[in-house]
């Protein structure tokens, strides 16, 4: 396969004050997940897809893969104990299924991110043809202050300077696969985005627009603006 997306599907959603992790509940019929599984699967650039996840969710998973048609999953690996091990442990299993194609590309998407269009996923896998490492990311429109202690003002930062990045990022798979594999998992732990390892690293990574519509669901309040958007989009089976 030339391109292949990361899901991470690991996280346990304790920011939703709910029992079940946000991923995995129902949204207008559908898990979280099979959303966000839906548009890799109706991109024509994505030919496979792994799924990131804790061991408990695997057999539940591949039974949304036959009811939901998602014929691009093909593997499951274990979820790590952070994003960052979980990303490795996703390459790893995508490496199989990798042509030996120095162009080759993957996604990484998060699991929770249900309004992903198929049109940003094309994108970001064409952008990989001119860059290494492509990152959607919005302008960021307010007034930006810096507080050391979260009480008092120290500084504003240059607002045109300043964009807020979003998932899926796209990287070049067999240099960030290798990047990822060769990298102690003490130093990954360290990290947050999928960008941070690349960009230490010395690459290069490519802004493209973002899209407003593209909420990761973190509170109840992203879940209700979900709902509504799924709504107006009409998918709501």
């Amino acid at each position: 396969m030339n391109n292949i997306a990361v899901v991470l599907s690991g996280g346990s959603g304790t920011r939703m004050g709910t029992d079940l992790p946000k991923q995995y509940m129902d949204l207008l019929g559908k898990p979280v997940l099979v959303h966000t599984l839906g548009a890799l699967q109706r991109c024509q650039e994505v030919e496979g897809v792994v799924a990131v996840v804790h061991p408990a969710w695997e057999k539940r998973i591949f039974q949304w893969k036959e009811q939901f048609q998602l014929n691009k999953l093909l593997v499951a690996a274990p979820a790590g104990e952070n994003r960052q091990l979980s990303i490795r442990n996703g390459l790893l299993a995508a490496q199989p299924f990798m042509t030996q194609n120095a162009g080759a590309g993957v996604i990484i998407q998060d699991a929770a991110r249900p309004l992903t269009s198929v049109e940003l996923l094309s994108r970001l896998v064409q952008e990989l043809q001119d860059a290494p490492a492509v990152l959607p990311a919005l302008p960021i429109t307010d007034t930006t202050y810096v507080s050391r202690d979260g009480q008092w003002v120290d500084g504003l930062l240059e607002r045109s300077t300043l964009f807020a990045g979003q998932a899926p990022e796209a990287f070049h798979y067999w240099p960030y696969m290798m990047l990822y594999r060769d990298t102690p998992a003490e130093e990954l732990g360290t990290m947050s985005g999928s960008c941070q390892l690349p960009y230490r690293a010395g690459w290069k990574v490519k802004l493209i627009q973002g899209e407003a519509d593209n909420l990761k669901i973190t509170y109840m309040g992203d879940w209700r603006m979900c709902e509504k958007l799924l709504t107006e989009r009409g998918d709501t089976t």
